[in-house]
């Protein structure tokens, strides 16, 4: 295997390609990296953590994040509830939470086994998407199955979920790390790298998926060949959720009645999103399509009962990320659920 260092040109990208266009910053070294994280969680610590202030969510760009968006700018979050913090990358976010910079966060189910395995206290909130396809290995034309990737130059983003979809695409290829070169860079600079040509293959998602398919990149893999492995929860930290529980739950709430908005009000909902994206709302409903998600009684299922749907495949993923040496020890998903779920989200 052959790391690569990141690439440090530039601060800020602006991407087009296809009709698309969006301004996300590139993080180029681990240093400036927590830099910036470390000037993000100031600003959100000065945000305070009294009762009476607004609770405090970190997310990252990610489509199925978007109706946390939607419900702020609708009425539905107002700031004097909620202070909605979108930050760049999702490492960011992880930490922030981490750090308890932030009340709530919008993390990936193998983020929230990594803090838990960490001892964070936390609680899931909800299942906001399941991913079907929107997290993808992307590869320039040379490389046209998974057996081409060997000795290709491969760019991965050092988060969690990057490496265990690197893992899972090299087990169907049959190949290990050490027949690829890896580069880690972040996310927001990939269509700059494929343009360049400076890598072959690329770890990825959306909204930076649909850029690089825009610039001729296909797919090789993708989360749809790994059912129900990768979900984006809503997470809450355990003395928030018991000392805030009602405005916790009014989260909840909120996100399923922004959810209804958008069957109600499809051209609409479509037209806000897209705009705040900077994509055309036919781009937007493309991204949707690698999406799946959860209703109100679908999160039930997913969280409540008995035997909650969501422990099977996340003690699956537990088996991946020990192997992988993501994780040291066990990790059950169920210290996370709580019993009472129905009376928090259903209002």
């Amino acid at each position: 295997m052959v790391m690569q260092g990141f690439d440090n040109s530039g601060v800020k990208e602006q991407f087009k390609g296809g009709g698309m266009t969006i301004a996300r910053w590139g993080f180029v070294s681990r240093i400036f990296r927590m830099s910036v994280a470390l000037l993000v969680m100031s600003m959100l610590s000065s945000c305070g953590k009294a009762p009476s202030e607004p609770l405090r969510i970190a997310s990252s760009p990610w489509p199925g994040y978007e109706p946390v968006y939607l419900a702020r700018d609708i009425g539905y979050l107002p700031r004097e509830k909620a202070n909605i913090f979108e930050l760049p990358s999702s490492d960011i976010t992880l930490e922030s939470f981490r750090n308890r910079s932030a009340d709530l966060a919008t993390l990936t189910l193998d983020e929230t086994l990594e803090l838990l395995a960490g001892g964070v206290k936390l609680r899931i909130l909800f299942v906001m998407d399941g991913s079907n396809g929107g997290d993808a290995v992307m590869a320039s034309p040379n490389v046209k199955t998974l057996a081409d990737l060997k000795g290709k130059r491969v760019v991965i983003t050092n988060i969690p979920l990057g490496v265990y979809m690197l893992s899972r695409t090299l087990n169907a290829a049959k190949l290990t790390r050490e027949d690829v070169q890896l580069i880690s860079s972040s996310e927001s600079r990939h269509a700059e790298m494929y343009k360049q040509g400076r890598a072959d293959v690329f770890v990825s998602y959306e909204p930076f998926k649909s850029q690089l398919a825009a610039l001729g990149a296909h797919v090789i893999f993708d989360s749809s060949q790994i059912p129900d492995e990768i979900f984006d929860l809503m997470v809450v930290h355990e003395d928030v959720f018991q000392a805030r529980r009602q405005e916790v739950c009014n989260v909840a709430h909120q996100w399923f009645r922004v959810l209804e908005y958008t069957k109600q009000s499809p051209e609409e909902a479509t037209r806000r999103i897209a705009e705040r994206l900077g994509v055309s709302g036919q781009e937007y409903q493309a991204m949707l399509s690698g999406l799946s998600i959860p209703t109100q009684q679908e999160n039930l299922r997913l969280l409540g009962g008995k035997e909650p749907a969501l422990v099977a495949p996340a003690n699956n993923l537990v088996q991946v990320m020990m192997q992988e040496g993501q994780l040291k020890h066990r990790v059950d998903i169920r210290q996370a659920l709580d019993a009472d779920i129905e009376a928090c989200i259903v209002k």
